[in-house]
């Protein structure tokens, strides 16, 4: 027998979604559908508290009504709604909620949410793209809110708003409030990372060009790709914890990957144990004054280090560098696609991250953790004394950290321990890459410090009696130097033209977007004109110009839909955009005023970064052509 009203509904939703319900049984045997007093469908199951209905018996269109009053509209860009309610709470929220708003819903239980369509036609939501659908256990629903995060997802995010469902609130309320808090963390991390200022996205830009010659010769990523496949790893951070067990790594070394974090490497070798590499992930010189200038290194050290990073380290270092392109980083993407074969990492924010994703690379398993306490050890401890953190070059640094608002988290031991926003955010970082890799298992020997969900507890010195059982099939220094391309002066000139190629095209765009620039302020000023002409004369203003109003709104694509211009001015719309997102509705000649006045801004300030840009690249040009000189 069909169901018109479920075919219809499914018909509109998105493979994902399609995916998920059609590996249910239908109609699911957990849920069954009984008539309220006027007739309406409502959902009936079994709970631990006993049975459940989804809604009210006597009129769930008025419960939900009520609901739906209760809610905030005005301004709100984005709104987040916990719990599908069994479909009445959504139709009468879409009846008030502003066209502007983007909105989100999350549903725990599949059953119930496939139950919902086979009773309620919701074609009106699923078949408009302000709304979008989480639905699952929390990977499932984290998975699906991570594919709806665009860039222009979060221009609008700066205004964000969210609801629980009286259902929701009800029977799965802490299912909802951890998705809640890991959306808002999430939310925080991505508008974090929308950008660097356009110096730092420089300096990282002219480093990869000055690390270009030394990048030649090296062994690319790819030739890593699951070359330590259930090999264990050690990832060695540098939290005060080091200090408790690190003598105990000496035994592990050559039968497992010792993978350093940059600050660690000083507390290994004044133990005298030697990593198999350390990473590097920072562009500033103060990686290389404290950990590698005059540091006297030894050859069989392999360095992995983006791309990014002090060009005095690779050039200085005396061992294997594993150049490391970040995969989302545009300026590392086009520079990738010319010198090398396209691999890359996320590369996270911390040399730790970068060290945890390449051991995945390499296929490691389990993969450790030593050091990683990301909280602060007694007596407010930041570091491994024995680290250069401990030296008064670095006291102003550490003092900055223990001057953080300090909040608690869950340690290692179940008590709560004092943390920091950027320890937080490192930690949430590793627990969303553990729970998409299953397969792999995650011991955190640590023995101190905050717990890495998703991680095993164990004493390091059971984790190397346990897996250190038999040698490296090579050492990383050895397959590096096995796997390290010779190219010719022949093929090294063609990557050089690529990149020229690449330079030249990306410096026309720039130059091109200046220009277009005068056209975006000019049909700016054009509705400042008409607007102040309205509060002078008192007359309505034309329909036009709230036209050409959104127009101009929708022309910040142009500089931010380009992947490799974005980089240099991501900043400027966000920042721009939350001035937006702040002055709220445009629903007055004021407002409209206002709100012109800031995209004018907005396009002033892109027409100086993209002619800025137009002469950086004209300077990128020259600095390879240099390096083509000297051979």
């Amino acid at each position: 027998m069909t169901n018109p009203i479920y075919e219809q509904n499914i018909a509109c939703l998105p493979s994902s979604l399609h995916e998920l319900l059609s590996a249910l049984p239908y109609p699911s045997p957990a849920i069954s559908i009984v008539q309220g007093e006027e007739g309406w469908p409502v959902a009936r199951f079994q709970t631990e508290e006993g049975v459940i209905h989804s809604n009210s018996l006597v009129d769930p269109c008025l419960e939900a009504s009520q609901w739906a009053e209760s809610l905030d509209y005005q301004d709100v860009m984005v709104s987040f709604i916990y719990g599908c309610g069994f479909g009445y709470p959504l139709l009468e929220y879409a009846r008030r909620k502003h066209a502007y708003t983007e909105t989100i819903i999350f549903e725990h239980d599949p059953s119930f949410f496939q139950a919902m369509l086979a009773t309620i036609d919701l074609t009106p939501l699923l078949t408009n793209p302000a709304y979008h659908f989480a639905v699952g256990d929390t990977s499932q629903m984290q998975q699906a809110f991570r594919e709806i995060v665009t860039s222009e997802f979060l221009l609008r995010a700066t205004k964000p708003a969210s609801f629980f469902t009286w259902l929701a609130h009800r029977n799965r309320k802490q299912v909802y409030l951890d998705i809640h808090e890991w959306v808002w963390n999430s939310l925080e991390l991505s508008l974090t990372g929308v950008g660097n200022s356009v110096q730092d996205t420089l300096v990282g830009m002219y480093n990869m060009l000055d690390n270009v010659a030394p990048s030649m010769g090296c062994p690319s990523l790819s030739s890593f790709k699951d070359a330590y496949r259930n090999v264990p790893a050690f990832i060695v951070a540098n939290g005060p914890s080091l200090d408790k067990n690190i003598e105990k790594l000496a035994q592990a070394k050559g039968k497992a990957l010792i993978l350093s974090a940059e600050s660690a490497l000083k507390p290994c070798l004044k133990r005298g144990i030697l990593p198999d590499a350390i990473s590097v992930l920072e562009r500033t010189p103060n990686s290389y004054h404290s950990h590698f200038k005059n540091a006297g290194l030894p050859p069989e050290l392999v360095l992995i280090g983006l791309n990014l990073i002090d060009p005095r380290i690779p050039r200085e270092f005396p061992g294997t560098w594993i150049p490391i392109y970040r995969k989302y980083e545009s300026t590392s993407i086009w520079i990738n696609e010319a010198l090398s074969d396209g691999s890359g990492l996320h590369g996270g924010a911390s040399s730790a991250h970068l060290a945890f994703e390449f051991a995945q690379w390499v296929g490691a398993n389990p993969i450790i953790f030593v050091g990683q306490d990301l909280a602060f050890g007694p007596g407010q401890s930041t570091h491994s004394r024995h680290s250069s953190y401990s030296e008064q070059h670095m006291a102003e640094h550490v003092q900055a950290l223990q001057d953080q608002p300090i909040f608690m988290v869950k340690g290692i031991e179940g008590t709560m321990i004092p943390t920091i926003k950027i320890w937080y955010e490192f930690k949430t970082w590793f627990e969303e890459r553990i729970a998409r890799t299953p397969d792999v298992r995650f011991i955190d020997c640590t023995e101190g410090g905050a717990y890495i969900e998703g991680t095993e507890l164990m004493e390091l010195q059971r984790a190397v009696a346990e897996f250190c059982t038999r040698p490296l099939p090579s050492s990383l220094h050895k397959h590096a130097k096995r796997v390290a391309p010779v190219h010719t002066q022949h093929v090294q000139s063609e990557k050089y033209l690529l990149l020229l190629d690449k330079i030249k095209d990306i410096r026309n765009r720039f130059n091109k977007l200046t220009t277009q620039a005068n056209q975006d302020i000019s049909n700016c000023k054009v509705v400042e004109k008409a607007c102040t002409l309205q509060q002078k004369l008192n007359r309505p203003l034309p329909s036009f110009v709230f036209s050409q109003f959104e127009r101009n709104v929708n022309e910040f694509r142009k500089y931010g839909s380009d992947q490799e211009v974005v980089a240099f001015t991501q900043a400027i719309i966000f920042a721009h955009f939350k001035a937006l997102n702040d002055l709220g509705e445009i629903s007055s000649t004021e407002k409209l005023l206002q709100g012109t006045r800031i995209l004018r801004t907005m396009f002033e300030y892109l027409k100086q970064t993209c002619a800025h840009m137009t002469q950086h690249f004209e300077l990128a040009e020259a600095r390879i052509r240099e390096q083509m000189k000297k051979g």
